[in-house]
């Protein structure tokens, strides 16, 4: 719904570029810093089963993408400001995590009941799978310098 409230701007024959947005990975702050938080402690926190999809970005590259768009004034529409290759949860906390430790690190299921009583109606987002596809924002001819979780990860923590 919110996103057919700005679409009156096109009919006054404005261009529109709406960029849907994964989770971002920065450092200063944000879902980057809440996974690393239990690694510093030696623990790979797997939220639920793990096997939700997490679609994420590296900041510098939704950076570009916004660059992108306000730039290249033939494109228009819906685009998904996610990465090319999505992960599972479990595979984004271990890359944290050997990044971070190398393999002195445990894995440690977190439950969905356990998400639920800590975090209220917020676990049903963290416990969901968000897969979405970037072909459309590369086939326009735009470049992740971040394609990959451990490209990403590494820039994150050198």
């Amino acid at each position: 719904e919110w996103e057919n409230s700005i679409e009156p701007v096109t009919q006054l024959g404005i261009r529109l570029v709406k960029l849907r947005t994964g989770i971002v990975l920065s450092n200063d702050g944000g879902a980057f810093a809440e996974f690393k938080k239990p690694v510093r402690f030696g623990l790979a926190a797997i939220l639920g089963s793990g096997k939700q999809i997490v679609s994420w970005i590296h900041v510098l590259d939704i950076v570009r993408m916004y660059e992108y768009a306000l730039e290249n004034k033939e494109l228009s529409g819906v685009f998904n400001a996610a990465a090319p290759n999505p992960v599972t949860n479990k595979e984004l906390t271990v890359a944290i995590a050997k990044k971070m430790k190398g393999n002195a690190f445990i894995t440690i299921p977190v439950p969905s009941v356990a998400l639920q009583l800590i975090l209220g109606e917020m676990s049903i987002e963290v416990l969901k799978s968000t897969t979405v596809s970037a072909d459309k924002i590369r086939n326009s001819g735009f470049n992740f310098l971040y394609p990959t979780i451990d490209a990403a990860i590494n820039e994150l923590l050198p």
